[in-house]
């Protein structure tokens, strides 16, 4: 029996950089917003840019606050900072960006970063925007390609990255059912949603941070609306398309079309972050009783892991391949085909 290997790499390398890696400690004491470093001027040209950032803190606790500036936009903000590392993505358009980490400590203490990084990655099949200013909705055409080696694209993620301040007020993100202060929600599709991360204000500092990851259909448009209680609330938000990102929902990126008794391998990497990261086969029954039986083959691990499954007595056409692990995304898709 022949076999052929049609290996796609989604995650393209020569096009990833590494942009700043600043491992120095810097310290602020202020009781009000100020620069804790400017970190210098990013170029960001040619093409729809993903912006990978993650800050690690030394010092930090209640009260005291950080945020992240690429240029105009403010991408990431966080109260009462821990003794942490934070990580995540943007989309931002082509431009030189100047990066500045603020911070304020309204406890009479200090916050200290110790390490920031930012870099540039490139995932094939992706579209986004990026808005300082957030007016009317946002609507998006998610990626169409039939030519996978492993079958056709069925679900892209969308990560959709608001950050909002009220002036001298108090800002909230709002789930289903909230009534907050200045709150702020988002609908897709028409329909409100949850946000999957959301990091409030606290009193009337100005730094409220939210997202939202979930799995879309692809060929097809889907339109964000941002929801402010007070009109004077600003909002700065990036959206990313990409069936390769992964998320805490479970995702479907491709519709599987290969010849049985052919090797699926799937290979799963981190992105902003290295959670745990799963690929199974089958889906949820009609009635449960658990993984065990819903799925043919499950898989998982932090690191770079790489699914496999040979299709001796399932049909590919007729198995869903499901993946997640907020913080990841897969690199390559391919097959081993009869």
């Amino acid at each position: 029996m022949n076999m052929v290997m049609l290996l796609e790499n989604v995650r393209n390398l020569s096009r990833e950089s590494n942009l700043i890696d600043n491992g120095t400690d810097y310290t602020l004491t202020s009781s009000g917003w100020a620069t804790l470093h400017d970190y210098g001027n990013i170029a960001l040209y040619n093409e729809l840019n993903l912006v990978v950032f993650s800050v690690k803190f030394s010092v930090g606790g209640s009260q005291r606050y950080a945020r992240l500036k690429i240029g105009s936009y403010y991408v990431w903000g966080k109260n009462d900072v821990a003794i942490a590392t934070y990580t995540g993505i943007a989309c931002l358009p082509s431009g030189l960006y100047d990066v500045l980490l603020e911070g304020r400590d309204d406890s009479g203490g200090s916050v200290t970063v110790d390490r920031l990084q930012v870099g540039k990655a490139f995932l094939s099949d992706a579209t986004g925007y990026g808005l300082t200013s957030y007016a009317s909705a946002i609507t998006l055409r998610t990626p169409a390609r039939n030519n996978l080696p492993c079958g056709p694209l069925k679900n892209a993620m969308f990560m959709v990255r608001v950050w909002a301040s009220t002036g001298g007020a108090q800002t909230n993100f709002e789930n289903p059912g909230d009534s907050l202060t200045n709150g702020v929600s988002l609908a897709v599709d028409g329909v409100q949603v949850s946000w999957s991360v959301r990091d409030q204000d606290a009193g009337s500092i100005g730094n409220a941070c939210a997202t939202y990851y979930g799995s879309l259909s692809v060929v097809a448009s889907h339109t964000f609306t941002i929801s402010k209680d007070n009109g004077g609330t600003t909002v700065h938000i990036t959206v990313y398309v990409n069936p390769w990102l992964l998320g805490n929902a479970t995702h479907e990126p491709v519709t599987l079309c290969f010849a049985e008794r052919s090797t699926l391998y799937v290979t799963m990497e981190p992105l902003d972050a290295d959670p745990t990261k799963t690929g199974k086969l089958g889906k949820t029954r009609a009635v449960t009783f658990g993984a065990a039986t819903d799925f043919y083959d499950t898989q998982s691990g932090t690191g770079i892991k790489v699914f496999s499954h040979t299709f001796t007595d399932l049909k590919p056409s007729e198995t869903m391949f499901l993946v997640d692990g907020l913080g990841g995304c897969i690199s390559n898709i391919g097959v081993d085909a009869v």
